[in-house]
């Protein structure tokens, strides 16, 4: 008898974010080896749309309330499709399908964190930060509890649940891993400009992501160099917001707001210099596509990003927040052709030896087998 495996998601937006990506890389490399492969989702997300298109069987539940109704319904589905595993990723997904899946007596629970369990202490850093992480950390405690085991997909995910109480044996880290980034790259419609350095940064239009700090450095960089064009690839809640703060610094004709992009890899590789100025992260998965693609990165220290980027060497690594010393970075880069080459070098070999897709598969299916290869036969 196959064994099967379903993936719980909670990402609800149109578009497909990073998180969406890497379960649907697991899944996979779960089919490929001869699991049954279900994922359920938010109706109408942009995870639906991709786990459709790859051939799984899709199932549309919303995952990301705390509705009694909902949690019965995923309950309901665990008991008919009797998984071996249940893989969730996403705090809310985790909280209703950990329970749905006990009440359904599911063998093994598995939760991927994708975000940093301190998050919203860096995101509100005040009295509202401090109660969300506190009532965040008891949650984890509940639900842990009933988790198998949670996937950090950076060390210092594992080292802040260990913070928290949780017990290390059901801590793993699994880092991200991507396909190679460089096999099938596009030219994207960029005027070519002769001389010009391109700065850029793809990424959701939301406080994590911290772009006020991006534009901010822009600024400074432009205010030094004429030769800087910047460009940031995506949307969010606060593009109004960002664009309103770019013309205020005199930026409108160095900074492009291009919107979503299906192809943001080609957009990347458009680049010279990528720029991540996130408050919170994991491990930016657009970080490993420009370091696949040889670009230098200049990135806030946040998660697990100095990990893969070595300050120095692939790049450099500043403090969140520092405009001030991220726009100087850029200078750098920028005024350095040879350093460019260098650090891209430096970092496309940092991924070729920590962070493929292969990789990151064959140790989701070694843990997979861990925990169900004894349950019955394949």
């Amino acid at each position: 008898m196959r064994r099967r495996i379903v993936f719980v998601d909670d990402y609800r937006p149109a578009n497909i974010g990073g998180g969406e990506r890497h379960l649907l890389r697991i899944a996979r490399g779960c089919r490929e080896a001869g699991w049954l492969t279900s994922i359920v989702c938010a109706p109408g997300s942009g995870l639906e749309a991709h786990a459709r298109q790859d051939g799984h069987e899709v199932w549309p539940v919303h995952t990301g309330r705390m509705v009694i109704r909902d949690r019965q319904a995923l309950s309901a589905l665990f008991a008919r499709l009797s998984p071996d595993i249940v893989h969730s990723h996403g705090f809310y997904a985790t909280l209703i399908a950990a329970s749905a899946a006990r009440q359904a007596e599911v063998a093994h629970i598995l939760s991927t964190v994708h975000n940093m369990p301190s998050a919203p202490l860096h995101l509100h850093p005040n009295a509202r930060g401090r109660l969300e992480l506190s009532l965040r950390n008891a949650l984890f405690r509940r639900i842990a509890q009933s988790v198998d085991r949670f996937v950090g997909v950076v060390p210092a995910v594992r080292d802040e649940l260990l913070t928290i109480g949780l017990d290390p044996d059901k801590l793993v880290v699994i880092e991200n891993g991507i396909p190679d980034p460089a096999i099938d790259v596009r030219p994207v419609a960029v005027p070519a400009k002769s001389g010009v350095i391109r700065v850029g940064s793809v990424g959701r239009f939301e406080r994590l992501k911290s772009y006020e700090h991006f534009i901010s450095a822009a600024a400074i960089v432009a205010s030094e160099r004429d030769d800087t064009e910047f460009r940031l690839i995506g949307d969010g809640s606060l593009r109004e917001s960002l664009m309103t703060q770019a013309e205020r610094l005199h930026l409108r004709d160095r900074i492009v707001f291009a919107g979503w992009s299906e192809d943001p890899i080609s957009e990347i590789a458009a680049m010279d210099i990528y720029v991540v100025s996130s408050v919170t992260e994991t491990t930016n998965l657009t970080v490993l596509e420009a370091m696949g693609l040889s670009r230098p990165v200049v990135a806030t220290d946040v998660g697990g990003i100095a990990d893969a980027v070595t300050d120095g060497v692939g790049g450099y690594i500043v403090p969140p927040r520092r405009e001030d010393l991220l726009a100087r970075r850029i200078c750098e880069l920028a005024a350095d052709a040879a350093l460019r080459e260098s650090m891209g070098a430096a970092g496309r070999r940092r991924f070729e030896e920590s962070y493929t897709e292969e990789r990151m598969i064959t140790r989701h299916l070694d843990l997979y087998d861990q925990l169900a290869g004894a349950d019955g036969p394949q």
